[in-house]
C-alpha cells in the first residue's frame, strides 16, 4: 500500500458514507419515538448527502492551484444547485426551525474550508471538524420543538456516534498518512481505550446495554492489532464498514 497514489481511496470513500449514513439514520431512530417522521426528514438528507459532495467540491477548488480551479466549477455549481434544491424543498416541510442550526453550521464547515484554502483539510482538525458536523444530523433530527429533552441514553449514543467516527481520522492517519510516524497507533490506541472506558462507564450508569461493551473492546482490539499487520486498503475498508454495521446495529436493537 505504501507509495500507491489511491491508497487512502477506500478507507476514505468508506469513511464518508459511513460518516453520512450512520448519524443519519440514528437521528431519524432518536427521533422517532417522540415525533412523526415525514417527508422533510428525508429531504433532509438528501440535503445533507449532496450537501457533502457540494462540500468535498468547495475543498478540492480551495486546495487547488488557480490554473487548476477550472475543472471542479461544474460539479461545485451543480451539487450546490441541486443541494439549494433539497435545502429548499426541506424547509417548505420542516420550516424556520431548522434556520437554529445555520449559525453553528456556518462556523464548523467554513473553519472546514477555510483550513483546506490553507492547504490543511488533512489535519487531524478539519478531519474532527466534518465528524462534528454530520455527527450534528442527529441532534437536527432530535431537537425538534415540542420534542422533549434528551435523555441520558440518547445523550450516551449520540455522544458514542460521535466519538467513534472521530477515531476513525486517527486510525487512518495511524495506518495511511501517519504510518512512518511512532507516536501516531500509541495515540491512536489510548484514544480508543479512553473511549472503550467510557463507554463502559455508560453501560455501568445503565444509559448503555452491555451489548455496546464487546464493540468498545473490539475497536481497541483494532486500534492495537491493525497497525501491526498488512495493511492494505480494502481490508481497512471492510473493517471500518463492519464496525459501522454494528455500531448502527447497537443504535437500533441494543
Amino acid at each position: 500500500m505504501a507509495g500507491t497514489k489511491n491508497s487512502g481511496w477506500v478507507p476514505q470513500q468508506h469513511g464518508a458514507w459511513a460518516m453520512i449514513v450512520v448519524p443519519y439514520l440514528t437521528g431519524l431512530a432518536l427521533a422517532a419515538p417522540h415525533r412523526q417522521l415525514d417527508l422533510g426528514d428525508l429531504f433532509l438528507g438528501l440535503t445533507w448527502l449532496v450537501g457533502y459532495f457540494a462540500f468535498n467540491a468547495a475543498t478540492l477548488t480551495l486546495k487547488s492551484p488557480a490554473k487548476r480551479r477550472a475543472r471542479y466549477y461544474v460539479p461545485l455549481a451543480t451539487y450546490t444547485g441541486a443541494a439549494s434544491a433539497f435545502g429548499l424543498v426541506t424547509l417548505v416541510f420542516k420550516g424556520w426551525p431548522l434556520l437554529w442550526w445555520v449559525p453553528p453550521y456556518a462556523v464548523v464547515l467554513g473553519t472546514s474550508l477555510w483550513l483546506a484554502a490553507s492547504k490543511r483539510e488533512r489535519s487531524l482538525l478539519s478531519g474532527v471538524l466534518t465528524i462534528v458536523a454530520s455527527s450534528g444530523l442527529m441532534g437536527v433530527l432530535r431537537l425538534w420543538p415540542g420534542a422533549p429533552a434528551l435523555e441520558w441514553r440518547e445523550w450516551a449514543v449520540m455522544a458514542v456516534v460521535t466519538l467513534y467516527f472521530i477515531g476513525t481520522v486517527l486510525h487512518v492517519k495511524a495506518l495511511i498518512r501517519e504510518r512512518n510516524d511512532p507516536r501516531s497507533a500509541p495515540r491512536c490506541i489510548a484514544y480508543h481505550a479512553v473511549l472503550a472506558v467510557l463507554i463502559v462507564g455508560a453501560v455501568a450508569a445503565g444509559w448503555l446495554t452491555w451489548w455496546w461493551t464487546p464493540w468498545a473492546l473490539l475497536l481497541v482490539v483494532r486500534a492495537w492489532w491493525m497497525p501491526r499487520a498488512r495493511r492494505k486498503p480494502g481490508v481497512i475498508g471492510a473493517v471500518e464498514i463492519v464496525n459501522s454495521v454494528l455500531l448502527l446495529a447497537l443504535v437500533l436493537f441494543a
